[in-house]
């Protein structure tokens, strides 16, 4: 359906110059209904945030309208010119405010059509928005420019905007931009695939346990018990796989592992440490589980979502602390301020940030030693974090998530739909071990190679383990790894720059050269 985001702004595009009543409320009104809709799956976890979060990315709709509507008027540009780049600087705004929120963008949608997302690695994902967004804009135009349009739409004073008396101007700002715009995506990316060679790498196998979300959060002894087991008889099925590496989800290692059991005196913590050596041991792998991490200072505790490294011989090597966590998902900002906050927040315990990105070192059967990095949960969302990480040197990257909060619902889709970009952002191999759905292995050219499947096609909260390769890329650093986010920042500089030539000197900027008045 990635091809219905080609045309499904145009309804909104008209309506922002064409109406002027009420523009900010109904604005705001159709923003809401969106995200109200898709965050759905929030209300699994919290209504409360479910609300908020779909009021707050509303916002951004209201404040696009309302900006576009503004400059298109006052400098008389046609939208084609005015909305992409503003669109794409409010999205990386969303991604680091209060945060960062980088989810529906809407260059997501276009993560099963390869050759246009190959860009990304250039422009990153905004780039995608940018294009989708002026297409949108360009056909909004073309349809405003029609003289049989004049009854249904009330769009003279737009007209200025189109410039009627200039046809070749209108052709080029209109239709040539973005026609060479699209064309030239399409041939970098198309190019690119063609010459990609991927290269195998370290054979890593994902554990699928399936487990409930209400039986892991509320477990019982014997329910953690019951879930050891069931990771270590699923992990024992590769053993004849002569497998690099054994990835378990986030947090699915019921015992503490970097604690004396002593201290804690919980029976589940020995087991757990114990079951760990195992099955290194037994499979002669190296294993990277999910878990809970704690440390003392003094008498307090202080907990973090983190994952585990052992070698093939049991030893436990490192330990990487998630560092991005989620706001009122996993911490309560300014909870010391505001205590009732604290509700909102699922686990009964505060996790701690992590401080440091932790690259692991892998030993392999048939490429020698291969650097790695981990992203637990949600970020791999994150452009930034999982640019830094290849950066410092990862060869490929895991991502360890347990979206069994949110149940059979679009989110693991859409979870997965956004790691794609990571991939061919940094030109970078992405596997995944999801609890409930989805696993699956990502190549750096953005194809998701292989998927946990049961025997019905199902792909979802089922259980399982997937082996394969990790495709290793033959080149260096993408331009967006070295660079980073600079096509958004000079796509918000842009708007800032354009929305203050709209306030002080519109005549100055604008492309009305015969005097029409706004």
């Amino acid at each position: 359906m990635g091809y219905l985001a080609w045309i499904a702004l145009i309804p909104l595009f008209i309506f922002v110059v064409s109406g002027k009543k009420h523009l900010s409320l109904n604005t705001l009104l159709i923003g809401t209904i969106f995200f109200f809709v898709q965050l759905s799956w929030l209300r699994h976890v919290t209504y409360i945030a479910w609300i908020l979060l779909s009021l707050y990315c509303s916002v951004y709709f209201l404040f696009f309208a309302v900006c576009v509507r503004y400059v298109v008027f006052k400098l008389k540009w046609p939208l084609t010119l005015a909305a992409p780049c503003l669109w794409a600087a409010l999205e990386f705004v969303r991604s680091f405010i209060l945060s960062g929120f980088p989810w529906f963008f809407i260059g997501h949608t276009q993560y099963q059509w390869l050759p246009i997302i190959q860009i990304s690695d250039i422009t990153g994902v905004y780039g995608i928005s940018f294009i989708i967004v002026m297409a949108n804009a360009c056909i909004a135009d073309l349809i405003l420019s029609c003289p049989g349009l004049k009854s249904l739409f009330p769009i003279e004073r737009y007209r200025p905007c189109l410039f009627p008396n200039r046809k070749r101007t209108f052709v080029c700002v209109v239709c040539i931009l973005p026609l060479v715009t699209i064309s030239a995506a399409l041939f970098y990316g198309f190019s690119w695939l063609k010459n990609y060679v991927p290269k195998d790498g370290p054979k890593v196998c994902l554990v699928q346990g399936n487990i409930p979300q209400d039986i892991k959060f509320e477990s019982t002894e014997e329910d953690q018990t019951n879930i050891l087991k069931k990771y270590f008889d699923l992990s024992k099925s590769a053993q004849d796989k002569s497998i690099d590496l054994l990835v378990w989800p986030e947090t699915m290692m019921p015992g503490i592992l970097n604690i004396d059991p002593e201290l804690t005196g919980r029976k589940i913590d020995i087991l757990s440490q114990l079951t760990a050596v195992q099955l290194a041991q037994d499979l002669g792998a190296n294993l990277l589980i999910g878990g809970i991490a704690l440390t003392l200072a003094g008498e307090q505790q202080i907990y973090f979502n983190s994952a585990y490294y052992y070698n093939r011989l049991g030893s436990l090597v490192g330990r990487y602390d998630k560092t991005h966590l989620v706001p009122f998902g996993e911490f309560t900002p300014i909870k010391e301020y505001f205590p009732f906050l604290a509700g909102l927040v699922p686990y009964e315990i505060g996790l701690t940030h992590g401080k440091n990105r932790t690259l692991f070192s892998l030993d392999t059967a048939t490429n020698g030693r291969i650097t790695f990095g981990v992203s637990i949960c949600y970020e791999d969302t994150v452009p930034s974090l999982i640019r830094r990480f290849r950066k410092d040197g990862a060869e490929f990257m895991l991502n360890i998530t347990n979206d069994g909060w949110f149940r059979n619902s679009a989110e693991l889709d859409q979870h997965l739909a956004i790691m794609v970009f990571r991939a061919v952002e940094n030109r970078i191999s992405l596997a995944r071990a999801a609890n409930t759905g989805i696993s699956a292995f990502v190549a750096p050219g953005g194809n998701i190679y292989d998927t946990l499947v049961d025997s019905q096609g199902k792909y979802r909260e089922i259980s399982g383990t997937l082996t394969n390769n990790i495709r290793l890329a033959s080149n260096g650093l993408s331009l967006y790894t070295r660079y980073g986010d600079w096509f958004a920042i000079l796509c918000a500089v842009a708007s800032v720059v354009i929305l203050l030539a709209a306030i002080f000197n519109p005549r100055l900027f604008s492309m009305d050269r015969q005097g029409n008045q706004s």
